[in-house]
């Protein structure tokens, strides 16, 4: 029930920030063929004021213009981000790794012959373990 909530408030707010931002793809669309003849003399503030009051015509003369496919690939991509914006993918908060999919690094459960080490590990004294050590620090000088 909680996830048909969230769904639905996602849905509620997809459609609120759409219709925010229709205005102002209306505006640049409107614009477009002043700013194309590069016509400075019109009235900005009148021009933005008559769309945001009346944004059905101004839509519905888009959509007779010659602007019209522009105008809807603009539209869908406004609409396309907003959802994935709002649904973004989800991920494991962990990912299986081990003997399936080998990661250097990653930590995975250990099966029980690599748990039962006991027989596997030789114990060598501290004077043995120095000596082979400095064997081998002396062969890795004189290379």
């Amino acid at each position: 029930m909680a996830k048909r909530k969230q769904e639905f408030v996602k849905v509620v707010i997809l459609v609120v920030l759409y219709l925010l931002l229709l205005p102002v793809t209306l505006i640049a669309f409107k614009l477009l063929p002043y700013i194309i003849a590069n016509d400075t003399t019109i009235e900005l503030g009148a021009f933005v004021t008559g769309i945001l009051k009346n944004p059905i015509p101004s839509l519905l003369e888009i959509v007779h213009s010659t602007y019209r496919l522009p105008f809807f690939i603009v539209q869908m991509l406004v609409f396309i981000s907003l959802f994935v914006f709002l649904h973004p993918t989800k991920r494991q908060p962990f990912e299986v790794v081990g003997k399936t999919n080998p990661v250097h690094g990653s930590a995975y459960w250990g099966e029980q012959e690599e748990l039962d080490t006991s027989t596997k590990v030789q114990l060598i004294p501290e004077s043995a373990m120095k000596q082979r050590l400095k064997k081998s620090m002396r062969r890795a000088r004189n290379e």
